[in-house]
């Protein structure tokens, strides 16, 4: 029997504390970093074929073969239902190479949706297996919620989630080369050290802390001071009354924590900027994220 069609969200992330540790030998770096999903929200659509294929809205220039959604539906489909086909609709409000982990959280979100639409037996741990070998973010937008992530950010440890809050994100239009932006922090190799910052930033958010508290990001000082575009960015929430403002992952979009809904509202309706992209947006629980993306 034909699968009725199927339409998920995909979800961005921010990350409200980034540490740096060190270049490894593999030529990655090992980091310690807390995920948090939020509501902004790319839409993905299911439906069957006789092949694996994938349109993609607003996003020109990336081959089919090349975006990671199709390359997370090959990976599936191969372990789980060799043959079988999907006609993949990408709808993309996410901005591309912004730090809000836009393309993981597709690849995620295809791994969770087909097996659902397919109503396969795939076990949890064998979607970690194959989104670990998709990137280093897609592993934790199989959980969703708060997280901890170690190593190259795939290792991870739920965190309760903290109340809700509200912020602005804003993309400024630039992009940032990952490899650019490590390569910045001229870093030597890995020490056994821990970074005492996000152990005590974990703590606080076990504690019940809102979010806002003791941010951080190691990359913010040497992406700002090259990127003017991101600097104005932030300078822009902060004079609007955020209550904490930092980059996100590499760059080059920033967030910033405000009180209310109706405050985030009213700093998005101030920006006439271009080409800056703005959005409100608040943080989603574990529960909601999965509640959320089906519902």
């Amino acid at each position: 029997m034909t699968p009725a069609p199927l339409e998920i969200r995909s979800f961005a992330k921010i990350n409200p504390a980034l540490a740096v540790l060190g270049r490894r030998a593999d030529g990655y770096h090992d980091i310690e970093t807390v995920f948090q999903t939020i509501d902004l929200a790319d839409r993905l659509e299911f439906r069957e074929s006789d092949r694996i294929g994938l349109r993609a809205e607003n996003l020109p220039g990336v081959a089919e073969e090349e975006n990671l959604a199709w390359k997370a539906a090959a990976a599936f489909a191969a372990r789980f239902a060799p043959g079988r086909g999907v006609a993949l609709t990408l709808r993309k409000s996410i901005p591309t190479g912004a730090g809000l982990g836009g393309g993981s959280g597709n690849a995620a979100a295809v791994l969770l949706g087909l097996r659902r639409f397919w109503g396969v037996d795939a076990p949890d741990a064998a979607l970690e297996e194959i989104a670990g070998a998709l990137g280093s973010d897609v592993p934790f937008f199989l959980r969703g919620g708060t997280a901890l992530g170690t190593g190259r950010g795939e290792i991870l440890t739920p965190l309760p989630s903290p109340a809700c809050a509200h912020l602005v994100v804003v993309h400024p239009g630039v992009h940032v080369p990952t490899g650019d932006a490590y390569r910045s922090l001229n870093l030597g190799l890995t020490s056994a050290r821990r970074d005492h910052r996000i152990h005590r930033f974990c703590s606080r958010v076990k504690e019940g802390e809102p979010l806002p508290a003791e941010i951080f990001n190691d990359f913010e000082t040497s992406i700002l001071s090259a990127y003017p575009p991101i600097r104005e960015a932030k300078e822009f929430l902060e004079a609007r009354g955020a209550a904490a403002v930092l980059l996100s992952g590499s760059g080059s979009s920033v967030f910033g924590f405000f009180p209310s809904e109706e405050s985030t509202l009213a700093a998005t309706r101030e920006t006439v900027r271009r080409p800056w992209r703005v959005f409100p947006a608040r943080t989603l629980s574990r529960a909601e994220y999965f509640q959320s993306m089906f519902g």
